[in-house]
């Protein structure tokens, strides 16, 4: 909104779609285009082929830090995808290293919930965020934790990981250990594997 709010000729998006659920998706897609249809030139930077916006004619292909290809963008969708099928191929048989054995990847009791909450509760600014939430996880369970953007669903896992402060007010028992009761947050951590596109922004690796 702030770059808008300048009149820009150029405008510079890295990642918009990034972070947001299918409506806010296609609310964003249509506010590019009109952009586009008022005249503002736009340069979005994806990673995503099925995330590029209808309204755009040409396209470019960076590859190991260099402007690999450039073209119309049909064009060159087509060369893209044939490249991604051949490098999905080439990927068929790789090896990925044995998993640490139980006892080396602190083993939990089988018959003891992972993961419970009771009512809990997460504000900001007297804002409910999360509000009377209650939660366990068992053993051997699957959960996918669906919402809109602002649901809270970004918050329910930061108190998971023990990376929310408000953890400590909350009623809340991870891997047998009740936060606040002395635990680190390693104590926590060492149970989780974790994957998020925030996770790597945050944490960048220099090489």
């Amino acid at each position: 909104c702030q770059a808008l709010m300048s009149e820009p000729d150029l405008l510079i998006l890295d990642e918009p779609f990034d972070g947001l659920d299918v409506a806010s998706r296609q609310q964003l897609a249509e506010r590019l285009a009109s952009l586009h249809q008022s005249g503002i030139t736009l340069v979005l930077v994806l990673n995503r082929f099925d995330e590029i916006p209808e309204f755009v004619q040409f396209a470019g292909v960076l590859a190991d830090c260099t402007l690999a290809e450039t073209g119309a963008k049909e064009e060159l969708l087509q060369q893209a995808l044939v490249a991604q099928l051949a490098h999905s191929e080439q990927l068929e048989g790789v090896q990925l290293p044995e998993p640490d054995e139980p006892s080396a990847r602190h083993a939990l009791p089988t018959n003891e919930p992972r993961i419970v909450l009771n009512n809990g509760v997460v504000s900001y600014n007297d804002r409910p965020i999360l509000n009377n939430l209650s939660w366990q996880v068992n053993p051997g369970e699957h959960w996918q934790i669906v919402g809109p953007n602002g649901a809270g669903k970004s918050t329910l896992l930061s108190l998971i990981t023990g990376d929310h402060p408000q953890g400590y007010s909350n009623d809340l028992t991870l891997f047998g250990r009740r936060r606040g009761s002395g635990e680190t947050i390693w104590d926590i951590k060492k149970h989780i594997g974790y994957v998020s596109s925030s996770l790597h922004l945050d944490y960048r690796v220099s090489t």
